[in-house]
């Protein structure tokens, strides 16, 4: 082999070797890109929550409810997608709060009957209702929540407990689902937990507005 073709074979060979080298760089990076998008993109099924105010005594069916007119914590938090949202304290009018778990079979039960009531016009108009997204566990049910409350048609807003739940302990939760009524100043007018017809629901409302 003459020295000039041994020349053009070195300098071939290393521009091969550049281009190879080239494409793993460019393959790690998009392989990085797209990793961090897919996190991005992704909803976090539990977020912070802070409260202020004294928190309610645990519920128990057994005996004549404490927390009837105590004032509620005020609880902040995020919905799904990021939106700032809170429970308690005044409003525009009363509230009902339902606290709900993706696994519950009895929340799974429930969610229908409140929709029946909503699209039957059932629920006062004045009374704003709002959905807890509480208890989250990877390992169990209809997980990820975020996709399940959807997938239920809930029409309502929804606020995203944190991992400890503790915007359901703060308002005295012992149960699932876990129904909280609170008049526009934010004051508890009754609380219930465990599965109901909509006529139930429909009726526990209209007694808690009376």
């Amino acid at each position: 082999m003459n020295p000039r073709n041994r020349t053009f074979l070195i300098v071939g060979a290393v521009i091969v070797l550049i281009l190879v080298i080239a494409g793993i760089v460019v393959l790690a990076t998009g392989s990085d890109d797209a990793d961090s998008g897919a996190a991005g993109d992704s909803v976090e099924q539990t977020r912070p929550v802070e409260m202020v105010g004294e928190a309610l005594p645990e519920y128990d069916a057994s005996v004549a409810d404490p927390a009837i007119g105590m004032a509620s914590p005020v609880v902040t938090g995020e919905q799904f997608d990021g939106t700032a949202i809170s429970i308690g304290g005044p409003a525009d009018g009363p509230t009902l709060l339902v606290f709900l778990a993706h696994w519950c079979p009895h929340c799974n039960a429930e969610i229908p009957e409140l929709i029946e009531l909503e699209e039957a016009g059932a629920i006062p108009e004045e009374l704003g209702v709002i959905g807890i997204s509480t208890a989250a566990a990877s390992d169990r049910p209809n997980y990820p929540p975020s996709e399940w409350i959807v997938e239920k048609g809930w029409p309502w807003p929804t606020m995203v407990d944190n991992a400890q739940s503790d915007a359901f302990l703060d308002f005295g939760g012992s149960g699932f689902p876990f129904l909280v009524m609170l008049d526009a100043d934010g004051t508890v007018l009754a609380r219930q937990s465990g599965e109901s017809t909509a006529e139930q629901i429909k009726l526990w409302i209209d007694t808690a507005l009376a």
